[in-house]
């Protein structure tokens, strides 16, 4: 969000005796959106309450979802509750207007108490997608991301509901043109894409929680049931109804019920194992694609992160590819203490299978993470291990402006080669002190010593700064010993 330009207007009105505020999202004296949310009568900036984001149906506004009961289901669970207009009553979760929710958001959690891992969507019809179609778009764990969605009548496959109803005017004002004329634009705005699952977004949902309710006789029904299908055994987190009632869209839902399902959920933002289809360069969990080739087409990313121990090889944390394409450069954001530390290294193998080819692996590779702040590297070594198609070593890097680390890929004789195969690469950190100053002295004892006793919270680095014994663990003994240091000094 650029504070520069956008603000945030505030007014108050009062609605069944609820406290009920409007926002607007303004950018160079254009009003782009409107969004209303409640504040629970009993907030608290001490505690950390969860937001529930209610998405209205087909010509609804930022008002609609309050003739629901989810606002009341907010006030009695003591949640935050924001409803979004997205820039239009027909915006069909395009781009722009998710744009517009992750700003809503993002001014309601730099505002308030908010608990960024309980962050909860529902909506119907229209709106009954938009959760999931937002949890496909928005996995940066940097950013707000979505810990489970519920779904009322959701339209998830715009391409099918496009023919169901023999054409749709609004899907193509907003996608720019018809299924046949830009199909990338229905898929990457849908839930899932069903005639070809390849171009699918569907991949991006296998850690959101999803429920899924409709009407009896409606359409809507076979896409959710559908997509719980095409999801079974893949999501271990759904819910659908079996006995359905009501006709269509919110009518269909119990709001209770669905709340709480809802708050048995927290976010996922650190798994193991990436499937996912990008519609763009995005950073998903802890990897993250740069230069999309071909802009109509999904970045594919399927990696997967293991401790592994070869005694012949390598002992420590691994990094493979499944499947890699339409990009050419990968971030790694894995420099922290989730890996195995000692001697102030890090040590990861990238690339543990056997059959890896050029076309599968990324010609540039990244990587970040929070232990480096951009001038604590000593070293880095890349051993490349022989024997998988052409023999590319790691050994040479540069830092660029967000603290990314680049390597480069040379062959036996020199000159630059994609890099795929498998390395060993080393990190090694220097060990500052815990204020960053460069210098033991006295405060840092001090700062050491509020952290131990939890008056304060250190960030990564400091931690792996302030860890002299290397144990993992801040204790009186790394006192003792920067206490020497100081008395050495």
């Amino acid at each position: 969000m650029n504070k520069n330009n956008l603000f945030i207007c505030i007014c108050f009105s009062f609605l069944l005796n609820q406290n009920i505020y409007t926002g607007y999202i303004i950018e160079n004296n254009d009003t782009l959106d409107v969004f209303s949310y409640q504040i629970p009568s009993n907030y608290s900036n001490q505690q950390n309450h969860p937001l529930l984001v209610a998405f209205h149906q087909w010509g609804g506004s930022q008002d609609s979802p309050y003739y629901t009961n989810f606002d009341e289901e907010a006030e009695l669970r003591n949640w935050i509750f924001l409803s979004p207009f997205g820039g239009s009553s027909n915006n069909y979760n395009h781009q722009e207007a998710q744009s517009y929710v992750e700003k809503a958001i993002i001014y309601l959690t730099d505002n308030f108490s908010i608990d960024k891992n309980r962050i909860y969507m529902v909506g119907g019809s229209m709106g009954g997608a938009s959760g999931a179609i937002f949890a496909n778009n928005h996995l940066n764990p940097k950013k707000p991301m979505v810990a489970a969605t519920a779904s009322a009548s959701g339209i998830l496959d715009c391409e099918r509901r496009y023919y169901e109803m023999d054409g749709n005017n609004s899907m193509i004002e907003w996608f720019g043109g018809t299924p046949e004329e830009v199909p990338f634009e229905y898929h990457r705005n849908s839930a899932v894409y069903f005639a070809d699952t390849t171009q699918s977004m569907h991949y991006n949902l296998q850690y959101t929680p999803l429920y899924l309710d409709f009407g009896i006789t409606e359409p809507h029904r076979y896409h959710a049931e559908d997509l719980y299908n095409l999801l079974l055994n893949y999501n271990q987190n759904m819910w659908i109804d079996i006995e359905p009632t009501g006709s269509h869209g919110y009518s269909v839902i119990d709001e209770e019920h669905a709340c709480n399902w809802l708050s048995q959920y927290e976010l996922i933002d650190d798994p193991d194992i990436i499937n996912v289809n990008l519609d763009e360069p995005s950073r998903a969990y802890w990897i993250e694609a740069y230069n999309q080739i071909d802009t109509n087409n999904f970045i594919r990313v399927n990696a997967k992160r293991e401790y592994c121990n070869d005694q012949f090889i390598f002992e420590g944390y691994c990094i493979d590819f499944e499947n890699y394409y339409n990009s050419d450069s990968l971030i790694f954001h894995i420099l922290n203490d989730k890996y195995e530390i000692s001697d102030n290294t890090i040590s990861i193998l990238l690339g543990t299978s056997t059959n890896f080819s050029i076309d599968n692996f990324p010609s540039n590779i990244g990587f970040s993470g929070d232990l480096f702040s951009g001038d604590n590297i000593l070293d880095i070594d890349a051993d490349g291990i022989p024997g998988i198609g052409q023999e590319c070593f790691l050994d040479n890097y540069n830092i660029d402006a967000n603290n990314v680390i680049w390597l480069r890929g040379t062959d036996i004789w020199g000159g630059d080669c994609p890099l795929y195969g498998r390395n060993i690469i080393t990190f090694q950190f220097s060990i500052s002190d815990i204020n960053l100053d460069e210098t033991w002295d006295l405060l840092d004892i001090i700062i050491l010593m509020e952290y131990i006793i939890n008056q304060e919270f250190p960030d990564n680095t400091q931690v792996w700064n302030g860890d002299i014994n290397q144990d993992q663990i801040l204790d009186i003994l790394d006192v003792i010993l920067i206490v020497n240091m100081v008395l050495e000094n």
